[in-house]
């Protein structure tokens, strides 16, 4: 699954660098992208999720944000979801 950052202005290569990044913490917390999305999926609809998995995909987002506006707060509300094949 790849990772793309929504709802914001930011270059391309920018958010690319901060998916990247997403992706890497993520994969060293011991689960796959797919893994983490799941559980933060189930955990908006009130589904039994796997915490860790879940905290792994918040914690990538974060730092997708970091890294994409260089440690600026966004000037919008931009969020980590799945980019769709090209």
């Amino acid at each position: 699954m790849k990772l793309w950052i929504f709802d914001c202005d930011a270059p391309e290569t920018d958010i690319e660098a901060g998916c990247r990044a997403a992706a890497a913490l993520i994969e060293k917390r011991g689960f796959s992208v797919q893994q983490a999305y799941d559980a933060v999926m189930k955990r908006s609809n009130r589904e039994r999720f796997e915490r860790r998995a879940a905290q792994a995909w918040d914690d990538a987002e974060d730092e997708a944000l970091r890294i994409t506006f260089r440690d600026e707060e966004p000037p919008d509300e931009p969020v980590l979801g799945p980019k769709e094949s090209d």
